[in-house]
């Protein structure tokens, strides 16, 4: 999925630590390119964690239909009792 790289830039008011601030344009320099390039690795971790979750619960899905097909149901199988 990702995001419109070629979107317009929005300025953003944000409150941090000043300590933290300046100690991280000491290192990284332009803090809007740096929290750009953090916030847009955290959104394609959450999309690709979300995504494998959604393939997990579809596998779910797929396995327990093939077990309800191959033995039907505890409860249909206690009902015959």
């Amino acid at each position: 999925m990702g995001y419109d790289h070629a979107a317009p830039k929005l300025a953003v008011n944000l409150t941090l630590n000043a300590d933290l601030i300046e100690r991280c344009r000491t290192e990284v320099g332009n803090l809007s390119v740096y929290v750009e390039t953090l916030l847009a690795a955290d959104l394609e971790r959450r999309e690709a964690a979300a995504d494998a979750e959604k393939r997990r619960t579809e596998r779910a899905i797929v396995a327990f239909t093939a077990l309800y097909e191959e033995h039907g149901s505890l409860s249909e199988e206690l009902q015959e009792k």
